[in-house]
């Protein structure tokens, strides 16, 4: 880290960082689009290959990438990509080890390049929100928080993920879409920034939802694994008890969409070492709630960017993180055990008080 980068949050702890670069699907569409493109490497299988491909690529599946260097130019920037990122990754890694110092990897792989840069290539399925459900990610640079707005197209009914103290903004976006705020849910009581729960409500007269283990003294609708919130229509907010980062935490599914919260991050997931959080209960949180979900799952957690060590992706799949997050990778129990317990940050000064001013009435 040099001395111009931002200091990472410590609420959070840095992931591993990768010797050779990731290139975000925005960036590499410009370099495609400029004077001097790189080589694209497709290292994925024919199978995989034949479902979608960036166009004027070359392929070298990666366990034959090895012995097939010499197809390869050492003085031109290469970009590896398969699905979701992760052999990409390794390729990349392999050509910087063997002599390819412009090599990079795609991050997010194809998959993500479809979604956020190129539509008109290919995708192995259509993951997202189910039909009728609009989702929309709500941003707060200045801090690094996600909160999101999910409603039902038809009847113009919504709800209000993880909002910020600043409530304007989402007052704003709600009635530019003409919806009608049916719930306020918060994944899990924050501790890195002040809510804006109570502001809602009281703009809006729309129900604070938490969990059942929530100790919030403000008025409120508790949560438990199986119930869910009706937005109108067919869209649904269906709740899942995901406990260790914090003990009153929530996963909440849309569809194939998932808000995580802390629970799972792009790359990473919130400590458990503060306040109530368990190291045992994100463990089973993860391995048997959330990891069982199919792999093109859409993860939309609470937090991203530098300001929190993260990338500056917003949304990934349970597949790409499976195959790329630090803390899923850990070989065994044991092993993330120890992983979620070393390590880390100092306990933040502020992390009382900004509890408290978020539990109160």
């Amino acid at each position: 880290m040099t001395s111009a980068d931002p200091l990472p949050h410590p609420y959070f702890r840095p992931a591993a960082r990768a010797r050779a670069a990731r290139i975000f699907p925005p960036q590499l569409r410009a370099l495609i689009e400029g004077a001097a493109p790189p080589l694209l490497l497709d290292v994925r299988s024919e199978r995989e290959r034949a479902a979608a491909r960036l166009p004027a690529d070359r392929h070298i599946p990666l366990p034959e990438l090895p012995r097939r260097l010499v197809e390869l130019p050492r003085d031109r920037p290469i970009v590896a990509y398969d699905h979701h990122g992760s052999d990409a990754a390794r390729a990349a890694e392999l050509l910087r080890d063997r002599g390819f110092p412009l090599a990079a990897s795609l991050e997010g792989g194809i998959d993500e390049y479809a979604t956020q840069a190129d539509p008109e290539i290919g995708r192995y399925s259509d993951p997202g929100p189910a039909d009728g459900l609009f989702l929309a990610q709500l941003p707060r640079p200045a801090t690094g928080c996600l909160a999101y707005l999910v409603g039902d197209r038809e009847t113009r009914t919504a709800a209000i993920v993880d909002p910020g103290h600043e409530i304007e903004p989402y007052l704003a976006r709600l009635a530019d879409g003409g919806w009608r705020l049916r719930a306020i849910v918060e994944t899990h009581t924050h501790a890195d920034h002040l809510a804006g729960h109570a502001g809602l409500h009281l703009r809006t007269g729309a129900p604070i939802y938490v969990s059942r283990r929530s100790p919030a003294r403000y008025p409120h609708e508790p949560l438990e694994e199986g119930q869910s919130i009706e937005l109108g229509g067919s869209a649904a907010i269906e709740v899942l008890e995901t406990p260790g980062h914090t003990r009153d935490h929530l996963t909440l599914r849309c569809g194939s969409a998932i808000f995580t919260g802390d629970t799972l991050l792009i790359g990473s997931c919130g400590r458990t070492d503060l306040g109530d959080g368990s190291p045992e209960r994100l463990y089973e949180s993860l391995e048997e709630k959330l990891l069982r979900l199919p792999d093109e799952t859409e993860v939309y957690p609470a937090h991203y960017g530098a300001r929190h060590a993260l990338v500056d992706r917003w949304v990934s799949t349970i597949g790409f993180e499976r195959a790329t997050n630090e803390a899923l990778r850990q070989p065994d129990r044991a092993a993330f055990l120890r992983y979620m317990t070393e390590g880390w940050p100092p306990k933040p000064a502020d992390f009382e008080s900004i509890v408290a001013a978020n539990l109160a009435e």
